[in-house]
């Protein structure tokens, strides 16, 4: 993902993904809530790396990096993404750094505001990569033509 901003760099943003998989990990309390923002996490990696796959295996090259680009705005899914991301791993690790053992630090009404963030940038994000993928097979038909 050649456009992400420093900030939002694919390594970056899989570091982000980890860290924040690490410490819903070791939480403690409220097993439900944590696993199923882990699982939220886990499949926002699965897209990411799909998504900087098909950049960087991308016959369209710059087209598709442009599509890219306008996804990873601060207003866009990306951005917005890796916002919310971000704010889960700080308000984690501030409660970590306080204690040994971190206890859960969110209610489940905030455990739900941040899933459905995270499902409707992740929807997003699947429907960019959709399209890519139709445009890919078009392609594929008019040259086999």
């Amino acid at each position: 993902m050649d456009g992400l901003s420093a900030a939002a760099s694919p390594v970056s943003f899989l570091q982000l993904l980890a860290e924040v998989i690490k410490y819903v990990s070791t939480a403690t309390g409220a097993t439900k809530d944590r696993k199923r923002l882990r699982e939220e996490v886990r499949v926002c990696s699965n897209i990411l790396q799909q998504l900087k796959d098909d950049v960087d295996d991308s016959e369209e090259g710059k087209a598709w990096s442009e599509t890219v680009k306008v996804l990873e705005a601060a207003d866009a899914p990306l951005g917005r993404l890796y916002a919310a991301l971000q704010t889960v791993k700080t308000q984690l690790q501030t409660k970590n750094s306080h204690s040994r053992a971190l206890k859960w630090p969110f209610q489940e009404k905030e455990v739900e505001k941040i899933i459905s963030t995270i499902e409707r940038e992740k929807s997003l994000l699947s429907l960019a990569l959709e399209n890519n993928s139709r445009k890919l097979l078009q392609g594929i038909i008019k040259r086999s033509k």
